[in-house]
């Protein structure tokens, strides 16, 4: 099922991998194009970085980073131990993404559990 969910946003837009992180145990599942493995690195730091900003300057919990510049970055925290990523390339439509994992995240997290 939660193959079925990352299936779903790699084929949006621009898109071109769906993957989730967890703390614990790094790389839980992902979707994308052959031949490229996910930037679990990446990923991971992102996280620590905006637990660090929460810590350091008291402005709240982020629950969500996305960039854009030569490629596209969504990153979504689901729980305190996961995060699902969504990359791609740059013209993708990050509203869309976001779109489509606020219609999917309850489901996710359900397959989390």
């Amino acid at each position: 099922m939660m193959q079925r969910i990352l299936a779903g946003f790699s084929a949006l837009p621009g898109a071109d991998q769906a993957y989730i992180v967890s703390r614990r145990s790094g790389l839980v599942a992902a979707v994308g194009k052959r031949g490229r493995a996910p930037n679990v690195e990446h990923a991971t730091q992102l996280v620590q970085a905006m637990d660090k900003l929460e810590k350091t300057h008291s402005v709240g919990r982020g629950l969500e980073f996305w960039s854009e510049g030569e490629g596209m970055y969504l990153l979504t925290r689901l729980s305190e131990d996961a995060s699902l990523v969504i990359s791609g390339k740059k013209g993708g439509r990050i509203a869309r993404w976001r779109h489509a994992v606020e219609c999917d995240v309850d489901l996710l997290n359900s397959v989390l559990r």
